[in-house]
């Protein structure tokens, strides 16, 4: 028998210890996912065969994904090596010139935009590749666009074709659209909070001295930034990728590849793959040619996906273990009586470091129905409890550090974990606990 509270504390102990590690970047993330989980189940009494059983499993879930980072990260950098975002880098560049908080309120926009079908990867996949470089010339922080996508993903994501409505939805047994219409009022004044946040990282940008002639922080940000490029292609690499002459081809081939993202059932991965093959055959004739385009990013081509599979024994071994619905199960445990009433908005103040924990699926079926039911015995609604639980979870959605976006948004960044973490899941917690107290001002859900 594998004790429950066992198998709750020793799940908790094993995400501390996971994040603790990436956070402080002792190793790489590869040997942290892989052998912290398999001591963590050998701890609470499973042997060999169930482990590798679990790996199986865990692994299964995240190789569809791992080939999608391979072949988009290659193709996004391959359009931006041949010239196709320069035109707009360009032009944008000289159109904000120093004024940052243009470009962080556009990068919103465009977030806000690209999230229309509630696909979190394809919004990543769309308005990183294309702000990325105009942040790099302007000398803004690939963070500082990494949380801007997160907050705007997260007012965006309670559309009713989004993930967590959904699965609210399925929990409380109701109409996913008469969900969205309540919550409509608190998305409009979420995307309005959204731009003043975007607005307010331009300042603080622009107070760092960012701008096409960089001065303070960002200078020094920037020289950093420059010795650190030295080690991979040179710039005379770079220069010899450019294809001015094609661009509208290869601007087709993209516009083709996000048709394919957002308009069909096409695996993302597949869609990546035909723009890769037409983008390379295009581009550079030849196959030494077309293999010299893919070495200049097999580095972070292979190392993201080399995570994220690692990352599916971790995964394997939380669901196969049943350490998830026992950390769900201790959770609602080591509520105090006193508060019993006032569950819901406890749940809803700590929705981004309990979603960060449990991650989507775990939260909304595994958390949520246990919170409802406890919470009930308390007096507190049913769909109060869910409402708070949605409202703040949201803004978890890039921060949780065993969810496959969060990879790919640092992948396409080109942002360490830990930095990521430690910039943007404070900066989300704040902007969720004010879209929690929005909520509760427009009656969603009770205090």
């Amino acid at each position: 028998m594998h004790g429950e509270v066992l198998l709750g504390v020793m799940g908790i102990l094993m995400i501390a210890t996971i994040v603790w590690a990436l956070i402080q970047s002792k190793t790489n993330p590869v040997p942290i996912f892989v052998i912290v989980p398999i001591i963590a189940a050998v701890i609470v009494g499973f042997g060999p065969q169930d482990i590798f059983e679990f790996i199986k499993v865990g692994v299964s879930k995240t190789w569809s994904t791992a080939v999608l980072f391979i072949f988009s990260i290659v193709f996004f950098s391959l359009m931006g090596d041949v010239g196709l975002f320069d035109p707009m880098v360009n032009w944008l560049a000289k159109k904000a010139g120093n004024n940052i908080m243009a470009v962080t309120i556009a990068t919103s926009l465009i977030a806000v935009i690209a999230h229309m079908d509630g696909a979190l990867a394809s919004t990543l996949l769309i308005t990183i590749p294309a702000m990325l470089p105009v942040y790099k010339k302007l000398h803004i922080r690939p963070v500082t666009l990494l949380v801007i996508i997160g907050a705007a993903m997260s007012i965006m994501n309670l559309v009713p074709w989004g993930g967590p409505v959904a699965r609210t939805g399925v929990v409380l047994n109701a109409d996913v659209n008469a969900l969205w219409q309540e919550l409509i009022p608190l998305q409009g004044i979420g995307l309005v909070i959204l731009v003043v946040f975007a607005g307010y990282m331009g300042m603080v940008e622009k107070r760092r001295g960012a701008g096409l002639n960089p001065t303070g922080e960002a200078a020094l940000l920037d020289s950093t930034i420059d010795e650190g490029d030295n080690i991979g292609p040179s710039q005379a690499d770079f220069d010899e990728m450019k294809r001015p002459k094609l661009i509208w081809v290869n601007l087709i081939i993209t516009l083709g590849v996000i048709g394919l993202l957002c308009f069909t059932k096409i695996p993302l991965y597949g869609a990546f793959m035909l723009g890769l093959a037409l983008a390379l055959i295009i581009n550079f004739p030849g196959a030494k040619a077309q293999s010299k385009a893919i070495k200049m990013h097999a580095d972070t081509a292979l190392t993201m996906p080399m995570i994220l599979l690692a990352s599916g024994v971790f995964l394997g071994v939380l669901s196969g273990t049943k350490m998830m619905e026992s950390m769900a199960t201790l959770l609602i445990g080591l509520v105090p009586e006193a508060i019993g009433g006032h569950l819901q908005t406890v749940f809803g103040i700590l929705g981004v470091p309990i979603g960060m924990l449990l991650g989507t699926d775990s939260y909304f079926f595994g958390l949520l129905p246990l919170a409802i039911s406890v919470g009930e015995n308390f007096g507190v609604d049913g769909h109060s409890m869910a409402m708070a639980m949605l409202i703040s979870k949201n803004y978890g959605v890039l921060v949780t550090p065993h969810a496959a976006t969060t990879f790919l948004a640092c992948g396409l960044a080109g942002v360490e974990i830990k930095d990521m973490l430690k910039f943007c899941a404070p900066r989300l917690f704040i902007l969720s606990l004010i879209s929690l107290a929005c909520g509760a001002m427009l009656g969603l859900f009770t205090i």
